[in-house]
Order: structure tokens, then C-alpha cells, then sequence
């Protein structure tokens, strides 16, 4: 009966959001711009066998479960052009101050783990000012900010139902606060960042520099980064020093339909909260993207290869690669949750191995279909310490349809289904693990 009524609350939010609305017009005070805006975000998920058939986390033998995430989100937006009559030429003021409200329902957040039924929150999440002209743009405040594809500095905030109200519907996207230097020349831009979290990550501090070529259109993004965690009470992050390089959109010579991804990320300095311990961890990832040519449909076919290295327990060293700040949807909905099952509830870019094979076709341009086949092994035969005698984890499917109007509407409607391998079976069980969700997102 749960899901049947969500289904129809699922129905009434899209007839509303597919309603045409009055966009909310700019507002100008002599130079000063304010562009009020507001997004409103409906996320439905169903799951049975849930952990495997464990059950829910927090309540175990509860195998079945609904809930309903609401996201509120007014915001306004401002510019201010400055007189060019400066050794700086033309330059501009600009911010943003936006507010989030959000709320889990019905009966909590499904692994049990991240969100409970009746979470709610109200909080700012953009709260920035800065200034830009051609070369440079200083920012601070609470403002998004990523690097590359967000593999590693994606999200501050990782939308903990205690602090945010919600998990899955993702309202809150800033760091709670951000001092960063953008510096945009060509063929090399840079930024200069010192970043903080939200208390989700336990207010961890984050210094560092990223330098990438503007070669996007010809060539593909070639780009290398260091960093450190000056403060970070979460996950051992405290003391860590990264190194990363990578590269995006890579275009290969005589074959214009293939585009190469890649990362590679190593973790070193101590380990504040182990004692001291030395880090020494890796993880590196390659994907291909090829467009299938001759299809009456542009159709993508993807192929990636993820490696996190996991902790050796023989030796004193830290070799736990930690998946840091990463974040979904910068380049596609599996980046960088690998999974709607494993990504979203099992395994977090850490002592992990998944190999993801996807078909991404647009049957029009406002609308697309993927299907996903994720195979994850553990890097080391443990799960977060617990030791265990195998490494197979699980094989997983998702299908996924979405529907894009622009930047005012996102519709999207999936299902995922995994299968529990001998590790996973060792820690939780040896059901199915099957989701239906539906994640609905309008701008006035």
C-alpha cells in the first residue's frame, strides 16, 4: 500500500512539475542584477531484500521499505558590473544566498544507515560573494566547487539526514565554506582553494592547487592537482597529502568517435587520528567512451575500470585509499556513486574494483535510456576492517530513464537489481537486493 500511494503522489508531482510555470524574471536596482529563483526536488525509492536481505541497518529483519525525500530550495542570485575605467579593465561583483528546506518521510532512508523517517532541516546552502574580471575570479563563501569529474574534490557536504534532512535527493551542494583564487589564461588555467566541509565530514579544512589546460575542444582536458586536509575528524582524512593527475575528453587520433577518461590518485602524509601512521594508498581509474556510428539513435558505449587500493593489515602503513570529496552527476548520474545499490549503500570508492560496462542512447533530444552493468570485488579480503575470507562482492544491473527541459526540469525513473557474491554474503546476506526510484526536480 506504501508504494502504491507514493507511486500516485510520484504522478501528481510530475503532472505539476511538467505544468508550464512562469519563470521568475531578473531584477534591476540601477546596475545591481537579483535573480530570484526557486527548485523544488520530489525523490521516491522503493527497495526490497534490502542489505541483502540483513534488513534495514537500523532495523534489522525490515527488508522492505519506502521513502519520499522533499527539497525545497529558494535562491537569489546577484551581479554588479564595475567601472572599466581601472588598471583591472572590466570586472563585475557577484553572489548568491540560497536557503535549503528538506524532509525524509515515510519509513526512512532504505540501508538504514544515512536518514531517518522524519529527518528534516533547514539551513543555507550557497552563501558567496565575489569578484572577476577576464583573467581572475576571487570567490568565499559557501559556494559549489569541484575538480575534473569530482572524483576527488566534488562535494563538502554529503547530505547526512541528522544535519541535512535527506540522503539520496542530494539538496545541499556547497561547501559550507570556501576561500578560492581562479586564475583563467590560456593554454593553462589554475585555482587556488582552501575549502570546508560541513560537519557530516566532521568540519574537515582542505588546501590546495589544480592546474589544467583549455583544451577541451581540440584535444580533451589534461590536469594535475595536490592537496592537503589541514583538519579533518572524519575517516582518518586528517594529515593526508594527494597528489592526482588526469585527464577528460581525451580525443584519439583517426577515431573521432572514441574519448578516453582517466585518474590517478595517490594518498600520502600521516595519519593525525592513526598515531601517526604513514599513508600510502592508490587509486587510479580508465574509461572509453565510444559513439556507436550509424544508429538512427546517438548512442554512447562506455567501458570503465576502477581500482581503490585497500588496507594490507601486515604492515603499519595505511594503504585504505579514502574516496575523499567525490560527488555524482558532474559528467553522468555514476559519477562517482558507482551503483545505485553498492555506491549508494555498500562500497564507497574504497578498497574497491568495479568494472562498469554502460549503453546510453537518445531516442530524442530531451530524453535518454541507460543501462549499466556493474561487476564489484573488495581490493582486500575485509569490509571496513571486518576481516573476511573472500573478495567477489556483487554483480549489479541499472536502467535508467531521463527527461531534460533545459535547466527547469530533471526527470528521472529507474530500477536497480544486484545479486550478493561470497564476500558480500559474508557480511549481509543472500537475497536480492532490488530498487525502484523515481528523482523529480523543477526550476521556477
Amino acid at each position: 500500500m506504501k508504494i502504491k500511494a507514493c507511486a500516485r503522489g510520484a504522478l501528481c508531482m510530475a503532472a505539476l512539475m511538467g505544468h508550464p510555470a512562469q519563470a521568475f524574471e531578473a531584477v534591476q536596482l540601477g546596475q545591481l542584477s537579483i535573480k530570484p529563483s526557486f527548485k523544488s526536488i520530489f525523490a521516491l525509492q522503493y527497495g526490497e531484500g534490502i542489505n541483502y536481505g540483513l534488513g534495514a541497518i537500523d532495523s534489522p529483519g525490515e527488508t522492505e521499505r519506502s521513502v519520499v525525500y522533499l527539497v525545497a530550495k529558494p535562491k537569489v542570485d546577484l551581479s554588479l558590473p564595475l567601472p572599466s575605467q581601472t588598471l583591472l579593465g572590466e570586472s563585475s561583483l557577484y553572489g548568491a544566498l540560497s536557503v535549503v528546506a528538506a524532509t525524509t518521510q515515510l519509513d526512512g532512508e532504505l540501508s538504514g544507515q544515512v536518514a531517518r523517517a522524519g529527518d528534516w532541516a533547514v539551513s543555507t546552502d550557497h552563501a558567496y560573494l565575489g569578484w572577476k574580471n577576464e583573467v581572475l575570479d576571487l570567490s568565499v563563501g559557501g559556494q559549489e566547487f569541484s575538480v575534473g569529474d569530482g572524483f576527488i574534490i566534488g562535494d563538502g557536504n554529503y547530505n547526512k539526514g541528522g544535519e541535512n534532512g535527506q540522503y539520496w535527493s542530494g539538496g545541499f551542494l556547497s561547501w559550507r565554506n570556501t576561500a578560492i583564487l581562479k586564475v583563467n589564461t590560456k593554454p593553462l588555467r589554475a585555482d587556488l582553494f582552501w575549502l570546508r566541509t560541513d560537519t557530516d565530514f566532521k568540519d574537515a579544512r582542505v588546501a590546495g592547487i589544480n592546474i589544467e589546460t583549455t583544451t577541451a575542444d581540440t584535444f580533451g582536458t589534461l590536469g594535475a592537482m595536490y592537496l592537503e586536509i589541514l583538519q579533518g575528524g572524519a575517516f582518518n582524512y586528517d594529515g593526508m597529502k594527494v597528489w592526482n593527475v588526469r585527464g577528460a575528453g581525451i580525443k584519439v587520433p583517426y577515431v573521432q568517435a572514441l574519448k578516453l577518461y582517466g585518474e590517478w590518485v595517490l594518498e600520502r602524509g600521516r595519519d593525525k587520528q592513526g598515531g601517526g601512521a604513514p599513508n600510502d594508498a592508490v587509486a587510479w581509474y580508465a574509461e572509453g567512451e565510444l559513439t556507436v556510428p550509424g544508429l538512427p539513435w546517438l548512442t554512447r558505449l562506455s567501458y570503465r575500470y576502477s581500482w581503490m587500493q585497500g588496507d594490507d593489515p601486515g604492515t603499519r602503513a595505511n594503504e585504505e585509499y579514502r574516496g575523499l570529496f567525490y560527488t555524482i552527476f558532474r559528467r553522468d548520474w555514476d559519477t562517482w556513486y558507482q551503483g545505485e545499490i553498492a555506491g549508494e549503500y555498500h562500497l564507497y570508492n574504497e578498497n574497491q574494483i568495479t568494472q562498469m560496462v554502460k549503453l546510453k542512447t537518445f531516442p530524442r533530444p530531451q530524453w535518454s535510456m541507460t543501462f549499466y552493468y556493474y561487476h564489484h570485488q573488495l581490493e582486500e579480503p575485509h569490509y571496513f576492517a571486518t576481516p573476511l575470507t573472500e573478495t567477489n562482492w556483487a554483480d549489479e544491473l541499472n536502467f535508467g530513464v531521463e527527461h531534460f527541459v533545459g535547466d527547469r526540469f530533471f526527470g528521472y525513473a529507474g530500477v536497480a537489481w544486484s545479486t550478493p557474491n561470497a564476500a558480500a554474503r559474508q557480511v549481509y546476506g543472500d537475497k536480492n537486493f532490488w530498487v525502484i526510484q523515481t528523482y523529480l526536480s523543477y526550476n521556477f
